[in-house]
């Protein structure tokens, strides 16, 4: 009697091990992740296309380097807004550059990926004494040319007298994209040694890319690099018809443009669904899984909807005046697209997207995307051989940010049957 009831009292013990054995602890609910915001990008060098390494990326505080593939990335920023980016390499004219995130929602990654490419300083140096005077010419598609005066004399930007002959550098450059709104040049040019200050006006000419139209509306304007922002000139651009030029004058060096002030309008964006890779990450161990990237493909790129030849035409523009128009749109508005090229339609890439999420045992982690396709319109007005002025609209539509949305879903283990099969 006495060893049957311990073995009973036994069994009971081991019936309440097992038990306690087989009881799971609870798991917290991950709490919402804010978003974050991460801008990564390529530097190229615009004459031979190649990764331009050395750069000094600087963003407010922040800055880096970019690496022998000319790539820089700031990641895990957590404030939604506008960013500048400047771009500064020796031997090379500075670039900026500027994006907005709009806010994204909680356990959101949202990513920009920008192309820059920089220009490499080419001496083309004019030896000039400003006592003597003497003109300098600036060739390429769209010829100009800068005077001095004789008698003129020369201060630094420290009103330091300057005096002798001075090696100028005067060369056309791509257009300084700074902000939202940017009036596309018609020619841009920076002239060294930056600073320079000049008793008299230097008249500044430059050709008319058109022969039978010109620009309805063009200004000059100097871009202040302590601001970083383009400045309108009080001197006005005048045309000569009878030569087909346009011309002003400048009094200090820097960089300068004769802006055509088209207007830019946002006419929002379309959401597109974007491919992820692994959408659905299950965590079968016993463990939580920490979650680095994710993979997607998206669209890339810009292109003109519809093409530039199909709106020009439209607006009765043919022959070489529609080629040369075609030419300065697209080279007019690369800037806002880091200086490359439209496509005829997007580019799909590859792309794997940082994240931090932690995966709990028994937990899957769904991920969805979706990507902007931004529009917006650029209104060019010209005037014809008659005098009538005529407004095109150019639609550009754009690649932009890709947001993915994370969710924690608790998903249960298939059972096997007894020949071995089973679905999870």
């Amino acid at each position: 009697m006495l060893i049957r009831t311990m073995l009973y009292a036994l069994l009971i013990v081991s019936f309440a091990g097992l038990t306690s054995c087989q009881e799971k602890e609870p798991v917290p609910t991950p709490e919402p992740q804010p978003a974050k915001y991460t801008i990564k990008g390529q530097v190229l060098n615009q004459q031979t296309n190649a990764p331009l390494a050395g750069v000094l990326v600087s963003m407010g505080i922040l800055s880096q380097t970019t690496n022998a593939t000319g790539s820089f990335e700031f990641k895990d920023l957590t404030t939604a807004g506008k960013y500048t980016l400047a771009f500064t390499k020796a031997d090379f004219f500075n670039a900026n550059y500027s994006i907005e995130f709009q806010a994204a929602p909680l356990n959101s990654t949202l990513t920009y990926n920008i192309s820059v490419t920089m220009v490499p300083y080419v001496p083309g140096v004019t030896p000039i004494t400003p006592a003597s005077g003497g003109t300098i010419n600036i060739t390429g598609t769209t010829p100009a040319s800068l005077s001095i005066p004789a008698g003129t004399t020369v201060t630094d930007k420290n009103g330091v007298a300057v005096t002798g002959s001075i090696n100028i550098t005067a060369v056309k450059t791509p257009d300084v994209v700074s902000g939202t709104v940017n009036n596309p040049g018609v020619a841009v040019f920076r002239f060294e040694p930056s600073g320079l200050q000049f008793s008299n006006p230097l008249p500044l000419v430059v050709n008319n890319p058109l022969t039978g139209y010109r620009f309805t509306n063009i200004r000059l304007e100097f871009f202040n690099e302590t601001l970083g922002q383009w400045e309108v000139q009080a001197q006005p651009v005048t045309y000569n018809t009878s030569t087909n030029k346009y011309a002003t004058t400048i009094n200090h060096f820097s960089i300068y443009k004769f802006a055509s002030d088209i207007p830019r309008t946002y006419l929002g964006a379309t959401l597109e669904n974007v491919t992820v890779v692994n959408n659905s990450i299950e965590n079968r161990s016993l463990l939580p899984v920490t979650i680095t990237s994710i993979q997607i493909q998206r669209k890339n790129g810009y292109k003109f909807d519809p093409a530039i030849t199909t709106a020009l035409t439209a607006k009765g523009i043919t022959g070489a005046d529609a080629t040369a128009l075609k030419t300065w749109i697209e080279d007019a508005i690369k800037p806002y697209y880091g200086n490359n090229s439209a496509l005829a339609d997007f580019a799909i890439v590859n792309e794997s997207i940082g994240v931090n999420r932690v995966i709990i045992p028994d937990n899957k982690l769904v991920t969805t995307g979706v990507q902007a396709i931004d529009g917006n319109k650029y209104t060019v007005s010209i005037t014809s051989p008659t005098g009538t002025t005529i407004v095109i609209d150019i639609i550009v539509k754009s690649a932009g940010a890709v947001t993915l949305t994370h969710e924690d879903m608790h998903y249960t283990h298939g059972t096997h049957g007894g020949g071995g099969g089973g679905t999870n």
